[in-house]
This record gives structure tokens, C-alpha cells and sequence, in this order.
């Protein structure tokens, strides 16, 4: 008789019934911006119980993002994202990542953890799981600890784009000298500054 071979799959959140949401640990993630050097980078924490939806707004509020352009993320080796409503077949085989908890992930986290923002090139997050933190007190809402540099803008393409004009702005010669100013919107753009404060008021008022 042929053996039988079951993939392992993540469970979805909607499988953990049984478990009590209260006694679920937090996370402290580290996240940062693949190839970025100065790296590009945001320390947060955030509740077990958290889908993947979730942690999606809280980077977003994080990093500095405004939220207008696809995305998905990579936990072990399988893809999670948004998904339509629609009886197609190549939908349904779609990880939504409204339906799936941290605390069901945590081993694909440990293994391979990524967030991919924007079509094309785009920009690729690195997650770091850096700690487990025991349900003591249930966290309930996301905290952002610290980071460092700023937020590329969004009409940049991908960061080898941003970091060859943050070449450019440090070169007043160069005929692309101005080009990150215009791109951003802002004639005072400082690759290295980061906002701590303003940042932490955006993901504390996350609802």
C-alpha cells in the first residue's frame, strides 16, 4: 500500500479555539530594510494575538508608510497576504493573513520572517524575532521601542533607487542633487533623521 504524505501547513486562527488569548506571550520584533545602509530600521512589540493584517498596520505606522501599495509577508516558506472574496481557485489557495495569529507562526517566524511592500522591486522588510516576552501582563496594543533613519519616500522605487539619491544629496555637484527633495516633498528631507516620539504617538493610537 503507497504511504501517504500530509504537508504541514500553519493553522488558522480560527482552528484555535481552545487556546486562551490571555495566556498568549508577546513579541519583539526587530524590522529593517533589506540592503539599507545606514540600515533602515524599527524595534517593535506587539501582542501574540495579533494577525499578520495587524502587524501590517503596525509597521506601516512604524516605519512611516502611508499604506498605498500591495503587499505580503514570508513566514517560513509560505506566503501570506490579502485576499478577494471570489470563488477562483487561484484565490482560494491564497494564505489570507486576516486569518492567522503571531502566536500560530511563532516557528516560521524563528525560521524565515520577511514583509515585502510595494509591486516590482519594491521594498523588502528583514523581521527579526529577537524575544519572547511571558504573558505577565497581557499586552494589548503595539509599542514601538526605537529605530533609527528615516523613511525612504514612497516614490522612490526600491532602495537601491533611494540610496544612489542619498549619494546624490551628498554630492552638491551632482546634476541628481535635488532629486530626493523633489521626490519627498519636502526641501529639508534628512535621510538620518528619524522622529522617535511622532512615531510613537502614530502606532499607540493604532486601533
Amino acid at each position: 500500500m503507497a504511504q501517504v504524505i500530509k504537508g504541514i501547513f500553519p493553522e488558522s486562527s480560527k482552528s484555535e479555539t481552545k487556546k486562551d488569548d490571555k495566556q498568549v506571550s508577546s513579541y519583539i520584533l526587530h524590522i529593517s530594510i533589506t540592503f539599507s545602509d545606514p540600515l533602515i530600521w524599527r524595534r517593535i512589540q506587539v501582542p501574540g494575538t495579533f494577525t499578520l493584517a495587524q502587524l501590517h498596520d503596525v509597521i506601516q505606522l512604524s516605519m512611516g508608510w502611508s499604506d498605498s501599495h500591495v503587499h505580503q509577508f514570508l513566514v517560513g516558506k509560505i506566503s501570506y497576504e490579502p485576499t478577494i472574496k471570489t470563488n477562483a481557485l487561484r484565490e482560494s489557495k491564497r494564505f489570507d493573513e486576516h486569518k492567522y495569529k503571531l502566536h500560530t507562526l511563532e516557528e516560521g517566524m524563528r525560521f524565515m520572517f520577511s514583509y515585502l511592500y510595494g509591486a516590482g522591486e519594491g521594498w523588502e522588510h528583514e523581521i527579526h524575532l529577537e524575544e519572547v516576552v511571558p504573558p505577565t501582563r497581557q499586552l494589548k496594543h503595539p509599542i514601538l521601542l526605537s529605530g533609527e533613519m528615516a523613511c525612504p519616500p514612497e516614490t522612490v522605487g526600491d532602495i537601491h533607487h533611494y540610496l544612489q539619491l542619498v549619494t546624490a544629496l551628498e554630492s552638491p555637484g551632482s546634476k541628481n542633487h535635488n532629486s530626493l527633495y523633489e521626490l519627498s516633498g519636502h526641501d529639508d528631507f534628512d535621510p538620518g533623521y528619524f522622529d522617535l516620539e511622532a512615531a510613537k504617538k502614530r502606532v499607540s493610537a493604532w486601533r
